[in-house]
């Protein structure tokens, strides 16, 4: 009767262990954006628009590409909402938090902006080169004048990062890094344009 109690207990732990392991994973972008050190700003309010994205990664599944010419959809892996809305959050959460602008809105929000920010995902997977997995994400960003048209700022990148282990639950946090990191520069030159305004009034 012990016995046959245990082996149940065991079957019974053996069946969640198996049940939790294979439960689907679910991802977002919102993590900690970097402390900013220097105190400047533009006297802007941006307006950033809804993200345009490459059909191919339009899926809420996560795109593994093992060829150039072939992609998988995970089963078990998946981004929490449509990835162009991850990336438009994640780039409105760095703007607000940097305060680099007077205000940030989103698209039909708020008042009217004095910039536009246009965002464009061309690439957001895992990647195989050989026996290294990699994350990949290649954006267009581009800012321009809301009233006249004229664009202020253009900035693309097609970037990857290894990850350290064949493990998808580091693809965000990497995505998430890459992205940072492009919006930093974009800062800098930002900073430039307060900086040139400054010298020509």
């Amino acid at each position: 009767m012990v016995k046959a109690r245990c082996t149940v207990l065991l079957l019974v732990g053996i069946f969640f262990v198996f049940w939790g392991c294979g439960s689907p994973y679910y991802f977002d972008l919102q993590t900690e954006v970097p402390e900013r050190k220097d105190v400047w700003q533009l006297d802007k309010v941006l307006q950033v628009e809804d993200a345009e994205i490459n059909e191919t990664y339009r899926d809420l599944r996560i795109v593994c590409r093992g060829t150039p010419f072939q992609v998988k959809y995970l089963s078990r892996a998946s981004w929490s909402k449509p990835p162009d809305e991850l990336i438009e959050d994640a780039v409105v959460l760095f703007w607000k938090q940097r305060g680099i602008f007077r205000k940030v809105n989103t698209y039909g929000s708020g008042n009217d902006p004095d910039w536009t920010m246009r965002i464009r995902i061309d690439i957001l997977e895992r990647f195989q080169v050989q026996k290294d997995w990699y994350a990949r994400l290649a954006l267009e960003l581009e800012i321009t004048d809301a009233k006249s048209g004229e664009t202020q700022l253009i900035h693309s990148f097609d970037r990857k990062a290894a990850l350290a282990k064949h493990n998808i639950r580091m693809l965000p946090g990497k995505i998430s890094q890459i992205l940072h990191e492009e919006l930093l520069k974009i800062e800098a030159k930002l900073q430039k344009i307060a900086e040139s305004k400054k010298e020509d009034s």
